[in-house]
C-alpha cells in the first residue's frame, strides 16, 4: 500500500469523526463542519508555508550554506572541475574517480544520500538543500576559476 495513501486516510480519520460528532450532538450539516475543518487547515497552511519561507530566506539559507562550506574545508574537498557542474555533478565525479581516497569518496557518497533523503522528505526541502549546497560549492571553488 503506499504511504502517501496511508498518511492520507489518517489525516481524514479525525476531520470525519471530529465533523460527524459535531454535527450529531448540534445538529449540524457534517459537510459544511467538515469543510469548515479542512478550511481552517488550509489556512494555517498557509501561514506555515509562509513563515517557513521567511524563515529560510533570513536564516536558514545563511546556516546551512555555511555547514555545508564547512564540510567541504574540513574535508579538503577538491575544487570544481568544470565549471558547469552543480554540487550533485560535483559529488558524482568525485565518487567515481580514482584520483581521491577513499574516505573523502566515502563522505561525497554520504553526502549525496543525505541530499536525496531531503529530496524525497518534500520537493521544497530538497530545492532548499540543494540550493544551499551548490550555494557553498559556488563559494568554495567559483564557476570562473574551474
Amino acid at each position: 500500500m503506499n504511504p502517501t495513501f496511508i498518511t492520507l486516510v489518517f489525516a481524514w480519520i479525525p476531520y470525519a469523526l471530529l465533523s460527524w460528532c459535531y454535527a450529531q450532538i448540534m445538529d449540524g450539516d457534517f459537510w459544511k463542519v467538515l469543510g469548515v475543518l479542512i478550511a481552517a487547515r488550509l489556512f494555517f497552511s498557509v501561514i506555515e508555508t509562509i513563515g517557513s519561507i521567511f524563515s529560510w530566506r533570513l536564516y536558514g539559507k545563511k546556516k546551512v550554506v555555511q555547514l555545508n562550506l564547512n564540510i567541504l574545508q574540513f574535508n579538503n574537498f577538491p575544487k570544481r572541475e568544470l565549471e558547469h557542474d552543480d554540487f550533485s555533478n560535483y559529488l558524482a565525479r568525485i565518487e567515481t574517480s580514482d584520483d581521491y581516497s577513499v574516505q573523502l569518496k566515502a563522505v561525497a557518497k554520504n553526502w549525496e544520500q543525505s541530499l536525496t533523503f531531503f529530496e524525497h522528505t518534500g520537493i521544497l526541502i530538497g530545492m532548499r538543500m540543494h540550493a544551499a549546497a551548490d550555494e557553498a560549492l559556488n563559494i568554495y571553488s567559483p564557476k570562473k576559476i574551474a
